[in-house]
Parts: C-alpha cells; structure tokens; sequence
C-alpha cells in the first residue's frame, strides 16, 4: 500500500499538483529514503515517456509515434541488464552455423545444374536450425520471465521481441508478465512486446483485460493511451469501472477520460 500511496504521490509531485510546502515534504522524504529515491528515479523516466504522449484523435501517424516512444524507453532499460548474458553466448553459438550456412548455399548454386540435388538439401537445413533456434528462444524466454531479478525479466521480454512470430505460450507468458510481474517496468515492457501482435485477436482482449489489474498510475495512463491507438472499444467498459475507483489519481482520471471520449 506504502507503494502505491507513493506513485501517486510522486505523479502529483511531477505534475506540478503539490503545493510548495508538499513539495519540499516530498524532495526531504526522498532525501531520507534512498529506495524510494530509486522508484522516483524509475517513475520519472516513464512519466517522461507519458509527457511526449499525447491524446489526439486517431492517425496512422498516432500508432508509430505510440509505439516507438514505449520501444525507445524500453531500449533505456534494457541498456542496465548486463552485456554479458545467456542470450549473447547463444548469439555466439548460432552466429557460425549461419555463416558457413551462407556459403554452403552460395556454393551450391555455383557448382551448376547436375549438382542441384545436393543444394535442395540447404534449404531444409537452414529451416530446422531456424527452428531449433526459435525453440531455444522460446524456452529462454519463459525461463528468463521466472527469473526473481527484474533484471533477467526485462532480459526475457527483449528476447520475446525477437520472434518473428510469438507463438501462444510465449503471448500468455507476457500477459501474465503484464498482469502479475511485480514491476512496474517489466509490466510496461510487456506492453511494449505486446504491441508486435495487437493484430491477434486473443492479444487486443488479453490487453483490454489487464486494465483492472493495473493499479499502477503509469501502467494506467499507457494503457489508455494505447487503448486510443487502437481504437479498441471494448475498452471502454473497463476505463469505466476504473473511473469508479475513489483512489484512483486525479492525473489518471483525466487522462482516462479522455482517452474514453476519443475512443467513442
């Protein structure tokens, strides 16, 4: 609870809502507390991410500037998880098959027409590597999301973005890391991932569902955002009922509202 009476009161705090005094109250407490100055330096990053956002009424245009803004801010934060990492040592196992993939094809296409029966052998290995590739991928992927680090989690959700193609393990794998991670970070990173696939079906009502989990303001307010970018109705009913809550930020209330007039 401490959390959450906390965001709140940093989202008054950056939007300019509290009084000098409180202000100053607010500065001294982070002074005081340097774990809550670490959340504070965490929030501020996605509330400027949310102050370049605007509500307008739906373009094409809207959807990139939507989505690159929650991409390049979750580039900033993949940037902390160390260079090093399980990903990079598979990067360097499959690098070389590839390569010598490569040239065994380009060599086969050289040798002439009575040796075309050994390169139609190329092709059906280089898609079983690719294969076994997306299986490797997938099983990092849900691993890395079970990690206790917020760290490796943030690892495991750039990995999703990897796929050409998610398939329904790895999709209800990030809606669950949008709906239960602990993080505020990793649930918006989620988001992001998320985004790849809205042309699903099972993704857009995974989303427009997550909205009452979400008691985090900023998960609020992207939420609604990318509800507008989408024009996404069945979102309404939920806003609605988030509009009902008595603790729900004032910043976030307008924020919905308008999304909600935008939408219809």
């Amino acid at each position: 609870m401490m959390d959450e009476k906390f965001e709140i009161w940093a989202m008054d705090y950056m939007s300019g809502n509290l009084s000098e005094k409180e202000a100053k109250g607010f500065e001294a407490f982070l002074d005081e507390r340097m774990e809550y100055r670490e959340k504070y330096d965490e929030l501020l990053k996605g509330w400027e991410l949310l102050q370049t956002m605007q509500t307008p009424e739906p373009s094409e245009k809207m959807d990139k500037a939507f989505f690159g803004m929650l991409s390049s801010e979750m580039e900033k934060e993949q940037g902390k998880v160390p260079k090093q990492s399980v990903v990079s040592m598979l990067s360097e196992i499959f690098r070389p098959q590839w390569v010598i993939g490569i040239f065994l094809l380009l060599f086969g296409l050289g040798v002439g027409y009575f040796l075309r029966p050994d390169v139609e052998t190329i092709p059906t290995q280089a898609i079983a590597a690719n294969n076994e590739t997306e299986e490797v991928r997938q099983k990092l992927v849900l691993t890395l999301l079970d990690q206790p680090s917020a760290n490796q989690r943030l690892q495991g959700v750039s990995e999703a973005n990897k796929f050409e193609n998610a398939d329904d393990i790895v999709i209800k794998a990030l809606l669950k890391t949008l709906n239960s991670d602990p993080n505020v970070n990793v649930r918006l990173a989620a988001i992001e991932s998320l985004t790849n696939y809205v042309d699903k079906p099972e993704v857009r009502q995974g989303l427009v569902q997550s909205i009452p989990n979400q008691e985090s303001p900023i998960l609020q307010i992207t939420l609604a955002n990318l509800m507008v970018a989408l024009q996404e109705k069945a979102s309404i009913e939920p806003f609605k009922q988030l509009l009902k809550q008595k603790q729900l930020d004032t910043t976030v209330k307008k924020r919905i509202e308008r999304s909600i007039e935008s939408i219809i």
